[in-house]
Order: C-alpha cells, then structure tokens, then sequence
C-alpha cells in the first residue's frame, strides 16, 4: 500500500516536472522568437527617419526628396496614375496626408528599383512640407546595424508602421542581405544605417520559419543613387 502511494506520488512529479519542462520550453522558444525578430510598432511617424515612409495599398516607399518616393519596381508595376500614396499612416491616422501619383520611372536595370513622383494632396497639402527626404548613404559595411521601415501586411495590420532591427549579411554587387525580419508588404521599405541614410531598398525575404531566416534588398550602388538623383522633381 505503501509503496504504491509512492509510485503514485513519483508519477506525479514526474509529469507536473514534465509540464514544468515543457512549459519552459515553449516559453524559452518564444522569446527566443521575439528576440530574433526585433520589430516594434512606431506609434509616432512624424519624426524622421519614420516620416520618409510611405505607403501603397499593399506595399510600402520612402521619400528622397521633392515629390519624389522610391520603391520597387515591381510595386511600381502594378500603380496606376491617380492611385493615393498615404505618407507615414500609423494605423487609421495618415499623419503626413494623401497624395496621388502622378507618374512613375522604373530602373532600367535588372534591380528591384523605381521612381513614384506624387502630388498635392486632396486638401492641398504639399507633400514636401508634411514628410522627410532620406539621404542615401555613401556606402555600407558588413556588420553595421540596419532597420527596415515600413508597412508589413498593411491590411492585415490596419497600416501600422513597423521597424525591424537586424545587421548587414553580405553585401555582393546590388544585393545586400540582412537578418532584419520582414513580411510580405515590406517591398519598397528603407532599410536604414544608423545615421539615418538609406543604403538600400527591401525587396524580398525567406519564407517563415526558413532556418536561418534572411531578408534581401537592393544595396544603392552608385548607378542606381544616380537614376535617383536624376528623377528626383526640382
């Protein structure tokens, strides 16, 4: 009798130790999670460098200068004339007002790059005064901390702004690799030095849970900050 309230008493520490274990696991795996992806809501997008952001119905820009956004090409593929560009929305408020597009240039290389030139917004507003232009940098370096601004599943998440944190990967010719976390509707985001300046633009990234997770963008070669500079509007 004795002997099996033991038995009964070591089954029981067994599993409430194996629920302990496991509970700790899961716990210690998610912060794991958390910690990798290193991405926090930007409530407030009138300061830089999160006023530069834009946003598309489904993707997102930055501004570079007068009028003038960068994007992805293949964002830019799908815009039409007319079409609103919302600059620095934090959810439901479009802080910086709503713009329309009125016309575009795509690189005419193979990278990921394009031009969206904007206009006044419907209740006059000019874009200039109401968004910040992001220097682009001279040069990255492997190693230097990164963040990618931007709008990650705007529908899905009500058109928040995000900033992901990670460093530079690689760098090799056009594509610099960073393990900054981004979702589908980062495409057209910053990615952003530490002193502010664009070094390149997101455009696409491994799918979840890919082991070593990584994301990809176009690093500013100088070709590519020249087709910037000569579509910028005066």
């Amino acid at each position: 009798m004795k002997k099996s309230f033991i038995l009964k008493g070591l089954s029981a520490l067994i599993i409430l130790s194996s629920v302990g274990v496991a509970e700790s696991a899961v716990n210690a795996t998610h912060n794991v999670a958390h910690a990798e992806k290193n991405v926090k809501e930007i409530k407030n997008g009138n300061i830089a460098p999160y006023s530069s952001a834009v946003s598309f119905v489904s993707a997102s820009g930055f501004s570079v200068g007068s009028n003038t956004v960068v994007t992805n090409k293949h964002v830019a593929k799908k815009l039409k004339i007319g079409d609103r560009v919302f600059a620095h929305p934090t959810g439901d408020s479009a802080n910086g007002g709503v713009y329309s597009v009125t016309s575009k240039v795509e690189y005419p290389g193979i990278e990921d790059v394009a031009v969206v030139h904007v206009g006044k917004s419907e209740g006059g507003w000019n874009f200039d005064d109401h968004t910040t232009a992001l220097p682009l940098a001279s040069k990255a370096y492997v190693g230097e901390r990164i963040s990618v601004i931007g709008y990650p599943k705007p529908s899905f998440y009500g058109y928040k702004l995000f900033e992901s944190t990670g460093k530079v990967v690689e760098i090799r010719s056009w594509q610099v690799t960073y393990d900054a976390y981004a979702e589908p509707g980062n495409s057209g985001s910053a990615i952003v030095n530490e002193k502010g300046e664009a070094i390149g633009i997101h455009y696409a990234g491994d799918r979840e849970g890919t082991p070593d997770q990584k994301s990809y963008g176009i690093y500013f070669t100088k070709d590519i900050k020249d087709f910037i500079y000569k579509h910028m509007k005066n």
